[in-house]
C-alpha cells in the first residue's frame, strides 16, 4: 500500500530496526548507553512504530507489513520497557530520592537564584519602605500585627504545651500549600509563581517593618529565628521548582513544550517533594520549639545549625557518579 511503502517512511522503518537489533546486544546496558537525545529519538520512533501498526491493522495491509511492524513493535517495547524497569530497580538500590532532590536543586541553582531574588527581594524593598514611610504599614501590614503585643521580649507567642501539636499541624498545612501553589503556578509561565513569590515577600517585608517601628524586633526575629532558615529556603525552592515547569514552556528547545515539561517534570516533582519534607521539619520547630522558653543565643543556634545541616546536605548529598544527567 502507498501509505506504507514511501522512502520516508521505509528509511524510518530501517533505522528503528537497526537501533533494536544493536540495542538487544547490550542487554542490560542497552539504554544506559544512549543519550538523552538519542532516547528521544528512539521512542518518538517507537510511537511513530505503533502508530503504523495499528494503522495497517485496521486498513487490511499486507501480512508482511503486519509482521514486520508487530517484530518491530515488540522489540521497542522490551528495549524500552524491559530494560527501564529493570535499569530503575537498580538504580533505586544506588541514589535514593534523598539523593536526587540534592542534585536537582544544584543542578538548576539558576531557578532557585530568581526564585530568591523575588523572595528577598520584595521582602527587604517592602521592609525599607515601611521605615521610611510608617504610613505605608497600615495599608500592608496584616490587621493582627498592627497592634500586636509580643509575648515575651525574646518572642512573639506563647503557645501552651498541649496546644503546640495542633499549631504545628495547622503551620505545616499552611506552609506546604504555599509551596504547592508557588509549584503549580509555574505551569502559567511562571506569571503564578512570581506572584505567590512577591506577594509572601512583600508580606514577611511589611511585618518586619513595622515591628521594627514599634520596636518589637527582637522578638519577631527570635520567633522566627528557630524555624525560619528552613522554611524560607523551603518556599524559595518551591518557587524554584515552579520556574522549572515555566522554563519548559517559555524555552522547550529542539522538541514540543509538552515533551519539555515530561523531560523537566521529574527534577521539579522531585524538588516540590523536598520543599515539603523540609517544610514539615520546619513546622515541627515552629510548633514546639519556637514558642519555648529557650533563650535568644539557643534560638540562634538553632538558626545556624538548621541552616548549616541543610545547606551541606543540597551541597554534597548525592555527588559522583550517578549525578543527574544535564539536560532533564
Amino acid at each position: 500500500m502507498e501509505t506504507f511503502e514511501g522512502k520516508e517512511k521505509q528509511e524510518l522503518w530501517r533505522r528503528f530496526e537497526k537501533a533494536t537489533e544493536r540495542l538487544k546486544k547490550r542487554r542490560k546496558k542497552s539504554l544506559q548507553a544512549l543519550s538523552e537525545s538519542e532516547l528521544m529519538d528512539l521512542l518518538d520512533q517507537y510511537q511513530s512504530i505503533t502508530a503504523d501498526l495499528a494503522r495497517a491493522r485496521s486498513l487490511g495491509a499486507p501480512h508482511t507489513i503486519v509482521d514486520r511492524l508487530n517484530r518491530m513493535a515488540v522489540a521497542g517495547h522490551i528495549i524500552l520497557y524491559g530494560c527501564a524497569a529493570k535499569t530503575s530497580r537498580n538504580e533505586s538500590t544506588r541514589s535514593t530520592w534523598w539523593h536526587a532532590f540534592a542534585r536537582a536543586v544544584r543542578k538548576h541553582i539558576w531557578a532557585l537564584g530568581l526564585s530568591s531574588i523575588l523572595f528577598y527581594g520584595a521582602a527587604v524593598v517592602v521592609y525599607f519602605s515601611v521605615l521610611n514611610n510608617p504610613q505605608l504599614g497600615f495599608d500592608l501590614v496584616p490587621d493582627e500585627f498592627l497592634h500586636f503585643n509580643p509575648a515575651k521580649e525574646d518572642n512573639m507567642h506563647d503557645i501552651p504545651s498541649l496546644s503546640r501539636p495542633i499549631a504545628a499541624s495547622r503551620i505545616m498545612s499552611n506552609n506546604i500549600q504555599v509551596s504547592l501553589l508557588a509549584f503549580g503556578m509555574g505551569l502559567t509561565a511562571g506569571i503564578g509563581t512570581v506572584s505567590i513569590l512577591i506577594f509572601n515577600g512583600m508580606h514577611l517585608g511589611a511585618i518586619a517593618g513595622w515591628f521594627a517601628i514599634q520596636g518589637n524586633s527582637r522578638a519577631l526575629w527570635g520567633w522566627i529565628m528557630p524555624h525560619g532558615g528552613v522554611e524560607l529556603l523551603a518556599i524559595s525552592l518551591a518557587g524554584a521548582a515552579g520556574f522549572l515547569l515555566a522554563k519548559a514552556i517559555y524555552c522547550p528547545g529542539q522538541v514540543s513544550r509538552r515533551t519539555a515539561l515530561k523531560q523537566i517534570g521529574r527534577s521539579a516533582l522531585v524538588m516540590e517533594v523536598g520543599v515539603m519534607v523540609m517544610l514539615v521539619f520546619a513546622g515541627l520547630i515552629e510548633g514546639f520549639v519556637s514558642p519555648s522558653a529557650i533563650g535568644y543565643p539557643v534560638r540562634i543556634a538553632v538558626l545556624a545549625t538548621t541552616l548549616t545541616i541543610w545547606i551541606s546536605y543540597l551541597a554534597l548529598a548525592g555527588r559522583g557518579k550517578y549525578e543527574l544527567g544535564t539536560n532533564d
